[in-house]
């Protein structure tokens, strides 16, 4: 709830704000109202008001002179002038003691509304600055390093918290982490072999530990990428280039090494999949769940490979259609799950078994994890105990050994499904609607810090869905769409002025660095900026 002042000799005028103000915005309330500038000053001396509403002509102290001991006294301090039509050059004196906004009397709703509006996001983002000083105090305790791979970390898996938070640090700290372009390559430990070596499932966090420990030391021998872990603690690497093959260069500089090291010591594998490429690192997430995907190649092609940009094997068409019907079939036994009727899982079971190819122990064991993993994602009880219950019950798939059936692994696959039943079905949207809202949503904050996660929280929805449904719906995917909205209000800045200096531009843009700013500007619009705008200006 916001506090609010209201100074004015007029009872009328007190009346009216402090009656309709929260009826008309619900998170405002006129706290106090004082009848001139000299009884609000002494209420200032005693409480704090997110904002002074002040009559600009009054008895005793004027709202002249109250706004030049504010800005004395509280520089911070948010104020809205009240004047007459013929009181306007006293209005704009006002204004250079930094009051925010002016209305004229008498005071429309639309205009009071949409001033309540401006100083809501003005006061909201001071907050998320003051969260940003505060952690810079720590910032002696946590080294350069580890606020960048916590930063890494929320924007890849949409922590809208965390990046809400870090983002101002960041920004500080002068810190920029994309030059051209950047993906998210993902290592998974492939558990299917841990569990043909009879290793229990819990022992999968001490290897994934070894991956990460392995990964960040030969990824700072070669000078390549920042390491950090998603919520399920597999290995993440950030990884920059000049292009999308550069990138998947860089990624197998390091995977084949790390890869050949962990075979050596540990006799395990890892899969690894390199996330499309983007230009801005809060669209990291958009990578990163293109990776989390191209990890799924491992139940068609095999364990211990790279996958995805123009690693062998590519995705292919046929590929692509199986991982689908597989994300489908994982889809339905979620959803199946939820029901009360324990057999109500079976027919999604069944078409899920039908994916595995060819059906051996190895493969089944993958395809069986893949599941118990994709289960355990969806939960909102996640219970350890019960997951590794449900995997360890797929080392029964080894009795069978050359002689496993598809009904063998629909039975195995039941018998882990019902150690992990929980969980609320998702609810029905208006697709449409939704990705009017989202377009909204970016259309009005482009400016700001934003991920797809925040915008798929803003909504109610979870992000992949809403990346599916934007692209399907707009035939254009959320990233192209915040670029160009972003872009085309660049150029309208760079239309109107030619005193508008670059970086100026960049940051109400919202971009952190106007090198990266210029780069995506350029690959946009076929010019850099400073030729857009010398260009307009020359014409």
């Amino acid at each position: 709830m916001y506090s609010i002042l209201v100074v004015d000799d007029e009872k009328l005028t007190r009346d009216f704000l402090q009656t309709n103000i929260p009826r008309w915005k619900e998170r405002w309330e006129v706290r106090s109202v004082a009848i001139d500038g000299r009884d609000a000053w002494e209420m200032m001396q005693q409480e704090r008001y997110d904002l002074v509403i002040t009559d600009i002509k009054m008895s005793e102290m004027d709202g002249l002179e109250l706004c030049r001991l504010i800005a004395a006294r509280f520089p911070q301090q948010k104020i809205i002038i009240l004047s007459g039509y013929d009181e306007f050059p006293l209005a704009q004196e006002a204004i250079r003691y930094g009051v925010d906004n002016y209305l004229l009397k008498p005071i429309l709703k639309e205009e009071l509304t949409q001033a309540l509006d401006m100083i809501e996001r003005e006061l909201e983002q001071s907050s998320t600055n003051e969260l940003a000083l505060q952690a810079m105090k720590s910032v002696s305790e946590m080294t350069h390093k580890q606020v960048i791979k916590q930063f890494l970390a929320a924007a890849a898996t949409g922590n809208d918290i965390d990046v809400k938070t870090l983002h101002p640090l960041m920004y500080r700290l002068k810190v920029n982490l994309i030059e051209a372009d950047a993906a998210v390559m993902v290592l998974a430990l492939d558990e299917n072999v841990l569990l043909a070596q009879s290793g229990a499932a819990s022992d999968s966090s001490v290897f994934r530990f070894i991956v990460r420990q392995m990964a960040e030391e030969l990824a700072e021998e070669l000078g390549l990428g920042i390491v950090f872990n998603d919520t399920e603690q597999n290995t993440c690497v950030f990884v920059t280039g000049e292009d999308e093959r550069h990138i998947a260069a860089n990624c197998r500089r390091l995977y084949e090494p790390l890869s050949e090291a962990l075979l050596r010591h540990t006799k395990l594998t890892i899969t690894g999949a390199i996330g499309t490429a983007v230009s801005d690192v809060l669209q990291l997430d958009v990578s990163y769940r293109h990776a989390r995907d191209g990890i799924q190649m491992r139940l068609i092609h095999g364990t211990g490979k790279l996958y995805g940009y123009d690693a062998d094997p590519g995705h292919t068409s046929r590929d692509q259609a199986l991982i689908r019907e597989i994300d489908h079939c994982l889809l339905n036994i979620g959803a199946a799950l939820r029901e009360p009727d324990e057999w109500a899982y079976l027919a999604p079971l069944r078409q899920y078994a039908d994916c595995i190819e060819p059906v051996g122990v190895r493969q089944a064991q993958l395809f069986g994890i893949a599941m118990i993993r994709y289960v355990e994602s969806v939960r909102t009880d996640k219970l350890p105990e019960q997951t590794e219950a449900a995997i360890n019950a797929l080392k029964k798939l080894a009795i069978y050994n050359d002689r496993l059936t598809r009904e063998n692994v629909v039975d195995i696959f039941k018998e882990a499904l019902q150690r992990l039943r929980g969980g609320h079905a998702p609810n029905g949207w208006d697709e449409q609607d939704m990705v009017a809202r989202a377009k909204a949503y970016i259309c009005e904050h482009y400016g700001e810090p934003i991920s797809l996660a925040l915008i798929a929280e803003k909504i109610g929805v979870s992000s992949a869905y809403l990346s599916s449904v934007f692209s399907q719906r707009h035939q254009e995917g959320y990233i192209k769409f915040l670029t160009r909205v972003r872009m085309e209000q660049a150029a309208k800045l760079l239309k109107q002025s030619s005193r508008h200096k670059i970086a100026d531009i960049a940051a109400k843009v919202g971009y952190l660095s106007s090198k990266h700013f210029s780069h995506v500007f350029k690959q946009h619009y076929g010019m850099p900026p400073g030729e857009f705008q010398e260009k307009y200006r020359s014409s």
